[in-house]
């Protein structure tokens, strides 16, 4: 293995471990260029783990928000499970969409079915889990 391949491999890694995936994007970035993802990557960690004024599940909510705003699947989807993995209720993430909507309805719309994939996703892996879920 070269050096490059280990740098690709130690980034790459440090992403997985700190974010629970590296999406195909992230992959091709890693072996083009392991520095610029690791800068992208502390970028993103620093606001939404390291800072610590807003709680967990708000930065969430945020993020799904904005994912929303700008009709990212993907973001949507993970952000959701997120929040709700930080003590999101469904309630605040609804409530959230529903303000996406004020100024961007189709964001709303196109998240929506998404969220509550996501929802129900996460009811079964607490089920499944044995916990309770109160929310």
């Amino acid at each position: 293995m070269t050096s490059d391949e280990r740098r690709t491999k130690e980034v790459l890694e440090r992403v997985e471990r700190d974010r629970g995936t590296a999406r195909g994007w992230t992959k091709i970035l890693a072996e083009r260029d392991p520095d610029m993802l690791e800068r992208l990557h502390d970028t993103v960690m620093h606001p939404l783990y390291h800072r610590s004024s807003l709680p967990q599940k708000f930065k969430h909510i945020l993020m799904v928000s904005l994912n929303a705003f700008q009709f990212h699947h993907a973001g949507v989807t993970g952000q959701t499970k997120a929040a709700l993995e930080a003590g999101a209720s469904e309630d605040e993430i609804m409530e959230a969409l529903e303000i996406v909507s004020l100024s961007n309805l189709h964001g709303m719309s196109t998240a929506l079915p998404l969220v509550v994939e996501e929802f129900e996703n996460f009811k079964n892996r607490v089920s499944e889990d044995g916990g309770g879920n109160d929310r």
